[in-house]
């Protein structure tokens, strides 16, 4: 490296984190402004935030800038190194970050795009987009080189993994020889605390709805995932023909548990058997087991949190499948685990499906061109299906009925709430009439919440016919044309959470749905004449030291990382260019099925909700699997 130390290299990288710490600084500048400030030149505002948002951070800015310029060094040396040509989709990439990540963080803290603040903003956001734009592609460089390290250099991995092994002795050789079981073990232990402290679990309005679908206090519904009410209803009636209702709820959550933590404790034995070392493996053990959200999940009744490990195994089991497609290896064990794990999660939540249906179509037409025996196909096939048989039962036999499609159709109701409330007095009484015969219009602009649609969606009208539906979205799709900005705003101020690195939601945003979602709460006065769940009184210290531990964790840094949804979505991304640029066509299926699954929660009623992408995050370091060709089983 001293071949290349000069004050040159040293002045530009210097220059260089400079300009990358004013960057990131933005996210603490920006919110100092008030509205009034939007009204002057961009460099006036920033200038006016620099005052108040700085001066008590001056040391925080000054180390990191210290830090980016030295990465920018280190990176700068390796490119000359190894001769490193630009790649040019990682160049357009990086771009396509930074103006959502820039739009993201517009959206957070002025509620607009600077497109309508005025050209002096117009230039600012640009040059942030570059400085976002230049991070992200030197993180993503060092990701590359990571992914190539740990994919290329198997033998010596997996050699200095022996190495080590043969120097353990006694429990820890025991438990590293019994991987799954101490995995499991670990897991589960770490979890209990959780689950005994806020015994007999956390329950939020979601999880009273469901049983009270099931025990027909309430209408059966599909809204919630019908197979998953039965299963929480089953087990509240037998707690309550053992005489407690508390104690049914938590037969729920330790059966579920249990099953979620053999799960987790797979994955961790499966990126051993990969030949992975053990520093890859016990961080991966160390995410499912000590970080705070899964412990706070583990206690937590609502159908999300068994979602998650369903959707890890669902994974695991199509990189296995594909593994044994490709070397020709298939059996009907894996062929039968691949589409019990599809109907599965299905069952227990509605939007799964969304992600199997185009995935396991792939599956098998790769599984055609493969060849693969026709027996195979079909038990996959008949597996899948069995969910819309399923539900086609409940639908016309059982009195359920089908959940609402406007769950899905968040960014659409928010667009045009926006626009009624930005554009009222230019909006003509055709398309008053139109919308208004599908959602109240008059509420709109009141109601309108950039980051939940709820309000909008439930002030819909029931009673409207299919032509007055086909009606609101011809309206909403012309309007686009004569709103364009607004539209883009509301899209962007609907999903940035799940793509977008800002600061973490203000507590109770989202209607206290964004963010972590660690709910402590059990009871719902609107369903207590139904049922007395409660807590132990004498145990609520217990439950605030927990609480305090998972805020503690969500304020330090690097460790917080594990719940920003952000870095997982890119991470996911880059995973799937890594493997188009090895060409491993095959292995983006599983990465399709973790993107598809973020789609969904940017069509879903809240933004930036981690219940909703738990799921992704839980089967985040499963796609690991996908950088090796063998031991994935």
């Amino acid at each position: 490296m001293k071949k290349y130390m000069n004050y040159k290299q040293i002045f530009i990288s210097l220059a260089g984190g400079v300009f990358l710490s004013f960057i990131l600084s933005m996210n603490h500048i920006l919110p100092v402004l008030e509205k009034s400030d939007l009204n002057n030149s961009a460099f006036t505002a920033i200038l006016s935030g620099m005052e108040g948002g700085m001066d008590r951070t001056d040391i925080v800015w000054t180390l990191l800038a210290i830090g980016l310029a030295f990465i920018i060094y280190i990176t700068r040396y390796n490119f000359r190194e190894t001769n490193y040509k630009k790649e040019i989709w990682l160049i357009l990439i990086s771009a396509v970050f930074g103006v959502l990540n820039v739009s993201g963080q517009y959206m957070f803290w002025q509620d607009c795009l600077p497109v309508t603040l005025g050209w002096s903003w117009i230039v600012l956001s640009l040059v942030m987009v570059l400085g976002w734009a230049a991070v992200f592609y030197m993180a993503a460089y060092w990701l590359l080189q990571l992914f190539d390290w740990l994919s290329e250099k198997p033998e010596s991995v997996r050699g200095d993994s022996e190495k080590e092994h043969s120097h353990l002795k006694g429990i820890s050789k025991y438990i590293d020889d019994h991987l799954l079981l101490s995995s499991f073990v670990c897991i589960l232990l770490l979890w209990l605390p959780w689950m005994i402290i806020f015994y007999p679990a956390s329950m939020d309005w979601d999880v009273y709805r469901q049983l009270s679908s099931y025990l027909g206090i309430w209408a059966h519904s599909n809204h919630d995932p019908w197979f998953s009410s039965c299963v929480l209803g089953v087990c509240y009636q037998i707690g309550v023909k053992l005489g407690s209702e508390n104690l049914g709820i938590f037969i729920f959550v330790i059966v579920r548990d249990v099953l979620m933590a053999l799960i987790y404790a797979k994955c961790v034995a499966m990126l051993k058997k990969a030949g992975f070392g053990k520093t890859v493996y016990y961080m991966v053990l160390c995410f499912y087991a000590v970080t705070p959200v899964w412990g706070a999940y583990s206690k937590h009744a609502f159908k999300d949190t068994f979602c998650a490990a369903l959707f890890v195994w669902y994974v695991m089991n199509l990189i296995v499948l594909l593994r044994h497609v490709q070397m020709g290896t298939l059996n009907k064990k894996c062929s039968i685990l691949y589409g019990l794990s599809a109907l599965i999660l299905s069952l227990f939540r509605n939007n799964c499906i969304y992600v199997v249906a185009p995935v396991t179509l792939l599956v098998l037409l790769f599984m055609v061109v493969k060849r693969e025996k026709w027996r195979y196909i079909f038990s996959i096939t008949v597996l899948v299906a069995v969910y819309f048989a399923f539900n086609s039962f409940i639908f016309n036999f059982c009195g359920v009925e089908r959940g609402s499609s406007k769950e899905a159709l968040a960014i659409p109701f928010q667009q045009t709430a926006r626009t009624v409330r930005d554009h009222e007095d230019e909006i003509t009484d055709e398309e008053r009439e139109a919308i208004d015969r599908f959602l109240d219009y008059d509420s709109m602009a009141e109601n309108y919440d950039p980051l939940l649609s709820d309000p909008i969606k439930d002030n819909s009208k029931p009673g409207a016919s299919r032509e007055d539906i086909i009606d609101y979205f011809v309206t909403w799709f012309k309007m686009f044309f004569k709103y364009p900005i607004t539209y883009v705003e509301a899209a962007i101020g609907q999903s940035f959470g799940y793509y977008a690195f800002v600061p973490r939601f203000p507590f109770g945003a989202g209607n206290y749905n964004s963010g972590m979602t660690i709910f402590n709460w059990i009871y719902v006065e609107a369903f207590s004449e139904y049922y007395s769940f409660h807590y132990i009184e004498a145990w609520e210290t217990g439950r605030e030291i927990l609480a305090s531990w998972a805020e503690i964790w969500d304020k330090i840094p690097i460790l917080n990382l594990t719940n920003t949804i952000a870095l997982y979505t890119w991470f996911i991304f880059l995973t799937g260019y890594y493997l188009l640029r090895k060409r491993q066509i095959s292995d983006i299926l599983p990465v399709l099925a973790l993107l598809i699954m973020t789609l969904t929660c940017m069509a879903s009623p809240v933004n930036g909700c981690f219940r909703y992408f738990a799921p992704v995050a839980a089967a985040t370091p499963a796609l690991l699997l996908l950088l090796r060709k063998s031991g994935n089983e």
